[in-house]
């Protein structure tokens, strides 16, 4: 897992808006379209789109294009991290952001901290 430092006020800003934190959560497991996550969500598809905006920007979600069997296509969006740690040290916040990782990365990661003990 790798980890990113993030600006702690643009990460507790975006996680206070509760459709952007329900949006999160539908992603976390499976990535879901817009329509998707209006109807989860119980906002219009404009709501949405400006909280994905925004997540994205904070590469919180990513996105990408699913094609259906007719040749029309939809894009997906999926929540990037596993966990947000904000933490207090030497009179200031430090906001870190664990991103995902493939399992291949994972499993390399688990290798190397084995061998190290």
């Amino acid at each position: 897992m790798q980890g990113d430092d993030a600006d702690v006020h643009v990460i507790t800003s975006v996680l206070s808006d509760e459709c952007a934190r329900r949006i999160l959560a539908e992603t976390h497991a499976e990535a879901r379209s817009a329509t998707e996550l209006s109807d989860c969500c119980g906002v219009s598809e404009q709501t949405v789109y400006r909280r994905l905006d925004t997540l994205s920007e904070c590469g919180l979600v990513t996105e990408r294009v699913e094609m259906e069997p007719d040749g029309h296509h939809y894009h997906v969006y999926r929540s990037t991290f596993d966990r947000v740690l904000i933490e207090f040290s030497d009179g200031e916040f430090e906001a870190t952001v664990a991103r995902r990782g493939r399992m291949a990365d994972r499993f390399t990661e688990f290798v190397n901290e084995v061998r190290e003990e």
